[in-house]
C-alpha cells in the first residue's frame, strides 16, 4: 500500500490555533521549568536512536537542550519565532550546537534524514483537523532514515475530564513568576465532541486575583482512531506506552506515547 499524500496543500490547511498563548516565551518557560518527568524517556530514546534528532515543536529547548548536552546531535523545530529565540540563546549560553529550524511543522524543510523523530507533550493536539494531522504525520514520514522511530506523545481522552462544564472551574496547577511569587491556575474546560476539541481557559491567580489569562484548545485522539491516521500516512505503530515509565498501554493510562515506523520499513525488517 503506498503511504497516502498529505490531503490539502499548505495554503489549503487551517491556520493553527492558540498561538499567541507562545509569545512570552520568558513565562512559558518558568511556567514549565517544574516540568521535568518526560525529559528522561526522550533523552534515552535520543541517545538509543544512533543519529540525528528531530524535535518538533520544541519551544525553548526543554527537551532538546538535555539531549544536546548529552553529545546527540539534534535539531530543534518551532513555528514561533520567540520560542527560537529564547532556545538559541539558551543554547549559546552553554556554548551547546543545535540547529533550529523555523517552520511549520506539517511542510518540514530538510535534506536531513533523521534516526528519531518526535513531538512531545501534547503539541500534536494543537493540530485540530484530520488533514492538518496527516500533513504533519507524513511530513514527519518523509524525513526519517531508513528504520527511524516517530515518536507522538498526547494524552489519553478521560471521559470524565472530557464532561467537565465550563462554569465548574478547578485548580489545575501553580506556578512562580518572574518575581518569585505563586500563581495558582485555575482552569475550566468545555469539550466539543463534534470536533473532539477540548477548549481550556486558564486563569492565573495572585493572592486571588487574575493577572493573566490563557485560552488553548485542545484536539483529542482516541487511541485506535491515532493508529488509524498513522496507518493513513504511511506509518506502522511499533510501540505503545500509556507513560513515560514505558508502562505498557491501558484504557487508563494517562497518556498515549506511540513509537512508529514508515510502514514501507516495517516490512522490509520483517522480511
Amino acid at each position: 500500500m503506498k503511504p497516502m499524500e498529505p490531503l490539502q496543500p499548505m495554503n489549503a490547511l487551517q491556520p493553527l490555533q492558540d498561538l499567541a498563548v507562545y509569545d512570552d516565551a520568558d513565562f512559558y518557560d518558568q511556567e514549565f521549568a517544574g516540568r521535568t518527568h518526560d525529559i528522561p524517556y526522550f533523552l534515552d530514546e535520543a541517545v538509543r536512536a544512533d543519529g540525528p534528532v528531530l524535535e518538533v515543536a520544541c519551544g525553548t529547548g526543554r527537551i532538546t537542550l538535555p539531549i544536546a548536552r548529552a553529545g546527540v546531535e539534534v535539531t530543534g523545530l518551532d513555528v514561533m519565532p520567540s520560542m527560537l529565540a529564547r532556545a538559541r540563546r539558551r543554547a549559546e549560553d552553554e556554548r551547546l550546537t543545535v540547529q533550529w529550524l523555523e517552520q511549520d511543522c506539517r511542510a518540514i524543510r530538510t535534506d536531513q534524514r533523521f534516526a528519531l523523530v518526535f513531538s512531545a507533550t501534547n503539541a500534536m493536539q494543537h493540530l485540530h483537523d484530520v488533514d492538518s494531522v496527516l500533513a504533519f504525520l507524513t511530513s514527519a514520514r518523509d524525513v526519517l532514515r531508513p528504520g527511524g522511530t516517530l515518536i507522538l506523545d498526547v494524552f489519553n481522552p478521560n471521559p470524565a475530564k472530557l464532561s467537565r462544564l465550563p462554569d465548574e472551574p478547578y485548580h489545575h496547577k501553580s506556578v512562580v513568576d518572574r518575581d518569585g511569587r505563586r500563581l495558582d491556575v485555575r482552569a475550566a474546560t468545555g469539550y466539543d465532541a463534534a470536533t473532539q476539541v477540548l477548549h481550556f481557559t486558564l486563569d492565573y491567580l495572585r493572592d486571588g486575583s487574575c493577572v493573566r489569562t490563557k485560552k488553548v484548545s485542545m484536539r483529542c485522539f482516541f487511541p485506535q482512531e491515532l493508529s488509524a491516521l498513522c496507518r493513513l500516512a504511511g506509518l506502522e505503530v511499533v510501540q505503545r506506552y500509556g507513560d513515560y515509565d514505558r508502562s505498557p498501554f491501558t484504557s487508563g493510562s494517562p497518556k498515549q506515547l506511540l513509537l512508529c515506523r514508515a510502514r514501507d520499513a516495517v516490512r522490509v525488517s520483517q522480511g
